[in-house]
């Protein structure tokens, strides 16, 4: 199956590994992949490395499975990326670590896989939620989990800390809270789409506009800990009702709300709050009654 799929030089890999980092933001182009491995990369190389093998090791899944359309819309790699990413938070860089991303992004891949022949609703990230939050129970029960860093005031004042709020809202969707690291999903969206750039800053925006007037802790907002499940909820939901922007509005709105309550559970939301509320809203765009279309 391999040899029927990959070039010599494996490029025709290399773009499938990379549209499933793009996928991450539900976007199936090699060329915003390439810029938002490079983000992870400013911030660090061994999340950028994690992610790669990561996506690596679910693309490759993905064609000894069988599903060739799949993996070259990179539908198998973006679980296994976020997985990747995921190892690395929740574990300190070492042995472990590095020996745990091959087999939990296969997991994720295969999760997401057997998601979507037997349920009507798309997987999006949940097999990474599901496969992390395993690996932090583990990792918690055993002592393993890595010390949480301690969040500085990273946020300037005025306008200028609002562009920061959210460009670190639009890179925590992997897990980089870096200004320079955001900036570069920003622009690896915009060269994917435009319009996914345009929707993903609206949602960060839109998060830090709310948090504020609610009173949400500001520390969390500055970094961007509010903008992320909302950038990712505001793109799926502009796909399932192009030109409908009251669904993404609302799932946007949704997820922050479900944010602030993992936050105030004290739980780890990962992309929870994201999965939940898009499917909520959803599935209500669709079974919506739909109007007379005008002539």
């Amino acid at each position: 199956m391999f040899l029927q799929v990959l070039d010599s030089s494996g490029v025709a890999f290399g773009r499938m590994l990379l549209r499933g980092i793009g996928q991450v933001y539900l976007l199936p182009s090699a060329w915003a992949g390439l810029l938002l491995l490079g983000a992870a990369a400013w911030q660090s190389w061994t999340l950028a490395g994690a992610c790669l093998l990561g996506a690596s090791a679910g693309t490759a899944w993905g064609l000894s499975a069988g599903d060739v359309p799949g993996s070259r819309a990179g539908l198998h790699g973006y679980n296994g990326a976020l997985t990747g990413l995921g190892v690395m938070a929740v574990l300190p860089p070492g042995l472990l670590a590095w020996s745990l991303v091959v087999p939990l992004a296969c997991l994720s891949a295969w999760m997401a896989h057997a998601w979507r022949r037997r349920c009507g609703l798309p997987p999006y990230t949940a097999p990474f939620v599901l496969v992390t939050w395993l690996l932090m129970a583990v990792a918690i029960s055993l002592g393993l989990a890595r010390e949480a860093a301690v969040a500085a005031d990273v946020a300037g004042a005025g306008w200028i800390g609002a562009v920061q709020g959210l460009l670190r809202g639009i890179g925590q969707v992997m897990f980089l809270d870096d200004l320079g690291a955001g900036a570069l999903c920003w622009l690896g969206l915009a060269l994917g789409s435009p319009r996914a750039a345009l929707s993903a800053g609206l949602a960060s925006a839109l998060c830090l506009l709310v948090a504020g007037l609610a009173g949400f802790p500001a520390d969390a907002a500055a970094l961007g800990l509010y903008g992320f499940n909302a950038v990712l909820a505001a793109e799926a939901l502009r796909a399932v009702r192009p030109g409908r922007w009251l669904w993404p509005c609302a799932a946007v709105l949704l997820s922050l709300g479900l944010m602030r309550g993992f936050q105030l559970l004290g739980l780890p939301s990962l992309t929870a709050p994201f999965l939940l509320a898009t499917w909520v809203v959803r599935q209500a765009a669709l079974h919506r009654p739909h109007q007379a279309r005008a002539a």
